[in-house]
């Protein structure tokens, strides 16, 4: 009761004495019949009221806050002017804190909750060092444990976090700093896990990670140090999996990240046995994060779910800080050792999550090691793979990933291929061109076979269309390998009959399409296949006719017409064998 009542309480009530008492109520009648539920109907809570809370909370605030600025200009004064020896001010600090401690705890049992906690909260750093800071801590923990009111265990944090920084030695040891923030952080952060405070542990975990960086940077950059804020990411991992503090987890991971990023970068010319002790802190959070997330539910959340799609690449990048020259000398093996532990538990698990990320680190692991024509084949068999094992082995996922890494391939091959390409490389027979082929028929058959075998049902709405795309991603590769193969190869001959091969290409093209579309009775082929043909047509019109001579300009004509006609004829058999269609369904 006591603590329902601490957290929900309303602010107590100042009774007004100009009112007078009420009456006392005459004894009513037992009512027989009634329900017993009436009897114990809670009373309702009073509306807030303005004045209360600003005479009872406000100016407690303003009061505190008050003295301690009073106390800290005074204790200055006195110090820069030596009337206070450094023995007389650490015994004084204590003295008060005590006495304030004792002063707070009567105030608690005479009812008094907040005004108590309030001054048990002002206990600041007692210059004696970093142990009785600690102990100070733990003390105001434990009142407020006792009491269970976490306002009152965040003053203590924010006194025990504030003090080493406002009140700082003139020779800081940094680890003997990190060693007081690890009591007093992770110590807190416990505490709060257990009653559940959720601010409290906010707090706790956010000042960890902060003072850490601000005030002992440079002993985070070693081993230790890295464990350090391991140690605060493990806490964080461990406590949000169990409470539901999104803010936690995803914020003070993303915070631990960023610090492990600067801490290893500060390692590099560590000899190897503390190198990788410190490799060994990104890997352990990798490790908890990964075991938490076999939980497939637990993906389901927005947090979790980007958490789950970038910590892999996070470890790749943090092992890259620590020593570039690990992944230098062979940067495909750690993307595919992760590679091979997502895809056995997607395929052991079938989870479609690890299926996709196990064959995206594989996709990785190609990209770091190989050249660009060789990722894109390599993209294309991942691809054909995906869908294999969606089809074949029921694992979900393998639709997604096919078509992913299809679509990544794309400006791989038209982007960093093509401009890495040399200028005198062979025409249709270099890298690229049998890069382009393999892409070609890659998408082609898994377009083909898209439709064959299990499909995961909760994926089967929009990835029931994905044949299609393969086959626009064919289409379009076909389209775009075309028109810069042909004109490179006819323009070595004579530049000229380059541009000749391009428009008679582009109108060939636009008649198969045409073609196809009557076939398959596709507007949208026959309407690409138009534009197509539009394209080609303004091509020959406005560059062929004033750069072309007269005999390229005749044959560029003379096949507009051809392509033109040809086209113009499917339409109108393709409308005369609807009206004879018509006629004849009319005379049925």
């Amino acid at each position: 009761m006591r603590r329902l009542l601490t957290a929900g309480a309303a602010p107590e009530r100042i009774p007004d004495a100009s009112l007078p008492a009420p009456l006392p109520r005459p004894p009513q009648p037992a009512v027989y019949g009634a329900r017993e539920s009436s009897r114990y109907s809670p009373t309702p809570a009073p509306a807030p009221d303005l004045e209360q809370w600003f005479g009872q909370r406000g100016l407690l605030i303003v009061g505190v806050l008050a003295l301690l600025t009073a106390a800290g200009f005074f204790l200055k004064y006195a110090f820069d002017r030596g009337w206070i020896a450094p023995v007389v001010r650490s015994l004084l600090a204590i003295v008060a804190g005590i006495a304030l401690a004792a002063w707070g705890e009567a105030r608690i049992r005479a009812g008094l909750r907040r005004y108590g906690a309030a001054m048990i909260g002002g206990l600041v750093e007692r210059r004696i060092g970093v142990i009785l800071l600690a102990g100070c801590t733990v003390v105001v923990t434990l009142l407020a444990l006792r009491h269970e009111i976490e306002g009152l265990a965040i003053w203590a944090l924010a006194g025990a976090y504030l003090a080493p920084v406002l009140l700082a030695p003139l020779r800081p040891d940094p680890e003997a700093f990190l060693g007081y923030l690890e009591v007093v952080g992770l110590g807190t952060g416990l505490l709060a896990y257990t009653l559940t405070w959720r601010r409290t542990f906010d707090l706790a975990l956010a000042g960890y990670f902060l003072l850490a960086a601000g005030a002992a940077g440079g002993a985070l950059t070693s081993a230790l140090g890295c464990w350090f804020l391991a140690a605060g990411a493990l806490l964080t991992l461990h406590v949000t999996r169990r409470r539901a503090w999104p803010e936690a987890r995803v914020g003070m991971l993303v915070l631990a990240w960023i610090l492990l990023s600067v801490a290893l970068s500060g390692v590099r010319d560590s000899p190897a046995p503390q190198l990788w002790l410190a490799i060994g802190a990104p890997f352990a959070i990798a490790a908890l994060l990964w075991w938490q997330e076999l939980d497939q539910n637990q993906l389901r959340a927005p947090a979790e779910a980007v958490l789950f799609a970038v910590h892999p690449f996070v470890l790749l990048a943090l092992v890259w800080a620590a020593d570039p020259r690990l992944l230098d000398r062979a940067p495909a093996l750690l993307p595919a050792l992760l590679a091979v532990v997502y895809l056995a538990v997607g395929w052991a698990r079938r989870t479609a999550p690890h299926l996709i990320m196990g064959l995206a680190l594989g996709g990785l692991a190609v990209a770091v090691q190989g050249s660009a024509p060789t990722v894109v084949l390599a993209w294309t068999a991942l691809a054909l793979a995906g869908l294999a094992a969606e089809q074949q082995g029921s694992r979900p996922g393998g639709r997604i990933a096919a078509l992913g890494l299809a679509l990544l391939a794309v400006p791989c091959l038209f982007g960093v291929a093509l401009w890495s390409r040399p200028s005198d490389a062979a025409t249709f027979t270099d890298p690229w061109a049998l890069a382009l082929y393999g892409y070609v028929a890659g998408t082609a058959l898994a377009a083909r076979r898209w439709g064959a075998g299990w499909m995961d049902p909760s994926t089967a709405g929009w990835t029931a269309r994905g044949g299609e795309l393969l086959w626009v991603l064919c289409g379009a590769a076909v389209f775009a390998g075309g028109s810069i193969e042909l004109p490179r190869y006819f323009g070595r001959r004579a530049p000229l009959a380059g541009d000749l091969a391009l428009s008679v290409f582009w109108l060939v093209y636009a008649g198969a399409l045409v073609r196809l579309g009557f076939q398959l009775d596709r507007k949208d082929v026959r309407s690409t296949g138009l534009v197509v043909a539009a394209g080609a047509g303004l091509k020959i019109v406005l560059y062929d006719l004033s750069n072309l001579e007269a005999l390229y300009r005749i044959a560029s004509f003379f096949a507009l017409a051809l392509i033109a006609l040809a086209v113009a004829y499917a339409y109108n058999r393709k409308a005369m064998t609807s009206k004879e269609t018509v006629e004849e369904n009319q005379r049925t």
